[in-house]
């Protein structure tokens, strides 16, 4: 074909036909640059075919993270809700008179336990945001849809943060704590030990514990509580996220 060209041309000056010949070379330009138009316009409309298809499987994913998300934070909102029932029934023995100062400790041993302890889970499952902001791949997901992951993602992160930095605070006092008094299954192990029952028996050292104890609950019940209303913000931020992506994939 470029040879067939280039004799036309050939013919065109060999015959002295210049008027033609620049006609003819201004509409192989043309034909030319029609060409590349179409080529990348192909290129452009396969391009938008496999982002539109990537785009979509981020969307599945996505949804698929979130509702997993949801349902871990869910969960953990039951167990912060039996920690708070434990709490009301700790707090309603102080209606009786005359309970032991020893007595009231016990019933702080029995908020904190071990279901309380493993009950708010601060693990994830967004990943696949993960992947959009470390790919680069989040510009494909259009302005208004991004900017909710992004203050879902920030707003998330920031629980996440405030969750470890009081659990580590709560859990450095609470470990000077039972190095002075042991831990919450302690009275059931000294009931058949006189000498020991006799020392936490002692007014100032029943008094001293129970104190100790009352502060990190109110530190362990403030950070359920705060957990607690944020996590309901972000559920509520996932459910306006899977209406605007399922919007996205119905279209």
């Amino acid at each position: 074909m470029i040879n067939f060209f280039r004799k036309i041309r050939q013919n065109l000056l060999s015959e002295g036909k210049t008027a033609k010949y620049l006609k003819y070379a201004a509409g192989e330009i043309i034909l030319v640059v029609i060409g590349i138009l179409i080529a990348l316009s192909i290129n452009n409309w396969n391009t938008d075919r496999k982002n539109a298809a990537l785009t979509r499987s981020y969307y599945v994913q996505i949804l698929q993270d979130l509702e997993k998300e949801k349902v871990l934070m869910t969960d953990a909102n039951l167990h912060i809700d039996s920690f708070f029932t434990r709490l009301q029934s700790y707090k309603d023995t102080f209606k009786e008179p005359d309970i032991s100062i020893w007595g009231a400790t016990v019933g702080i041993g029995k908020v904190f336990s071990t279901e309380a302890g493993q009950g708010w889970n601060l693990e994830t499952n967004t990943n696949t945001i993960y992947t959009l902001i470390n790919t680069g791949d989040i510009k494909l997901i259009p302005t208004e849809i991004r900017n909710m992951i992004l203050d879902f993602r920030y707003k998330q992160a920031g629980l996440l943060d405030y969750a470890k930095s009081q659990s580590v605070i709560i859990s450095n006092a609470s470990i000077v704590t039972e190095k002075l008094y042991g831990g919450a299954d302690l009275p059931t192990r000294i009931g058949n030990q006189p000498k020991l029952l006799a020392y936490f028996n002692e007014e100032k050292i029943a008094l001293q514990s129970l104190l100790e104890l009352e502060a990190l609950l109110y530190e362990e019940a403030l950070l359920l509580k705060n957990a607690y209303k944020r996590s309901l913000d972000l559920i509520e931020d996932i459910e306006a996220i899977k209406t605007v992506i399922n919007e996205e994939l119905t279209k």
